[in-house]
């Protein structure tokens, strides 16, 4: 194994003005992004905006056109083969060779990697995913769930520090997604891996990412951490009014701004007032509230805001 210096408050993957064509088809427009390590980094986008072309540079499989990339410190182009001893990855579409049972399909991985995995090697993988490390029976007589551990075990046999996941949920049923999600956080935080997620389903990443990153038509439209206007010091509240009560466009009261003032509601945000105050001076001005609904953006919203719509 090669040897690298930890440190916690690094890069582990840093992108800058990334370019990449197919037949003269932009697929990547000089994105630049950074993962940093401890990271589970959510990589979002509609279908072609060049997530799975991003990912392949990144692993060394496709060559980009122009722009710089380092992976744990390592300048991409001259650090050759050795990438794989650091890094792994599951793909949407893994294959299982279904007369093998997951003892067989571990070690056939490790040969890959030049490694010869010993008892104790694949006994801790298998129990780390939860799976039973005497269970001989053959995969294919396995669940999907228990097939995606699997398919996690074999991208931890070279003990990875940076796991690249595509749809590591895909198929799963609730319970299956929640032990899926559980293992993740566990790999993370007691294995210390850096998890590259990208995937279609946005509930999965905001149970598990702490950024991401949103990719649309070959370009980075948002990188950093799930955005929220419902924070400790901006907060979005809608107030509905009485029936075919209305107040002055020009009201004022101190800490609120009026966002919009329409019909029988009124949206505002908050600064360093609470809500209770805010009801408190409307009805101290005559105005009648019905119904107070605090407001907040989620990741869809957001996806959706950076995208272009539901329909792209």
């Amino acid at each position: 194994m090669i040897g690298f210096e930890k440190n916690n408050e690094m890069n582990v993957i840093s992108i800058e003005g990334l370019r990449k064509s197919f037949n003269g088809n932009i697929a990547l427009d000089g994105i630049s992004m950074t993962v940093r390590r401890g990271d589970i980094y959510g990589f979002l986008g509609p279908n072609g905006a060049g997530k799975t072309t991003t990912l392949r540079i990144i692993l060394g499989v496709l060559k980009a056109d122009k722009g710089k990339i380092s992976v744990l410190n390592n300048d991409l182009n001259s650090w050759g083969d050795k990438l794989r001893y650091k890094v792994n990855a599951l793909p949407e579409s893994h294959g299982f060779y279904g007369w093998m049972n997951a003892v067989d399909y571990l070690n056939f991985f490790g040969e890959l990697y030049g490694m010869r995995l010993t008892k104790k090697d694949y006994q801790l993988r298998l129990s780390q995913v939860g799976l039973n490390p005497h269970n001989n029976l053959p995969v294919r007589t396995f669940s999907r769930g228990m097939k995606q551990r699997l398919g996690i075990a074999r991208s931890m046999v070279n003990n990875p520090e940076i796991l690249f996941l595509d749809e590591p949920t895909n198929g799963l049923d609730p319970r299956g997604r929640r032990d899926i999600h559980d293992l993740l956080v566990r790999l993370n935080e007691e294995n210390d891996i850096t998890i590259i997620i990208s995937t279609h389903i946005l509930d999965d990443v905001e149970r598990l990412c702490n950024r991401i990153a949103i990719l649309n038509h070959g370009k980075i439209r948002y990188e950093g951490i799930l955005r929220s206007v419902s924070n400790e010091k901006n907060i979005r509240y809608r107030f509905l009014l009485d029936h075919e009560q209305t107040i002055s466009t020009d009201w004022k009261i101190p800490g609120v701004t009026f966002v919009e003032i329409k019909d029988d509601q009124i949206i505002c945000e908050l600064k360093n007032i609470s809500p209770a105050d805010v009801i408190k001076a409307f009805i101290d001005s005559g105005v009648k509230i019905v119904e107070a609904q605090k407001i907040t953006e989620g990741l869809e919203e957001m996806y959706f805001g950076y995208t272009g719509g539901k329909n792209q």
